[in-house]
């Protein structure tokens, strides 16, 4: 698929340094689903604000990279839609945020090409253009 190795994804990728720009986390964000309890139906996630997160990670003592606020801001939601019974509180939560991005043996990138390969299984078409 195109938006996995486009130009528009480089000149997103140089701009943002392998990040999530506010404008890409916040459509990431509002396309999450999570599993109704009541009927294993899938439903839009009630997301948490980028304050919220803030909060959540300062609550936490969690600091974060200069330029990775809005990866933390995507990674938190994340772990709420797809991470239910494993990450049940915000510290939990605050902790996966945290080592996800600052895994020492991992690029700075690395959640940023996890989320374009996802939208490239699903066949889900990322503008680039877009989000910078």
């Amino acid at each position: 698929m195109k938006n996995y190795t486009s130009e528009g994804r480089q000149i997103y990728e140089d701009y943002n340094h392998g990040q999530f720009s506010k404008k890409l986390a916040e459509w990431a964000i509002s396309n999450m689903k999570v599993a109704d309890p009541a009927t294993g139906k899938m439903k839009p996630l009630q997301s948490v604000t980028i304050s919220e997160v803030r909060e959540i990670l300062k609550d936490n003592k969690v600091k974060i990279p200069d330029g990775a606020e809005y990866t933390a801001w995507y990674l938190y939601n994340m772990s709420l839609a797809d991470y239910p019974k494993a990450l049940t509180t915000d510290e939990q939560r605050a902790a996966f945020v945290e080592e996800t991005i600052c895994d020492p043996d991992c690029d700075p990138a690395a959640v940023l090409e996890c989320f374009t390969a996802k939208m490239c299984v699903m066949n889900i078409p990322i503008f680039w253009e877009q989000y910078l």
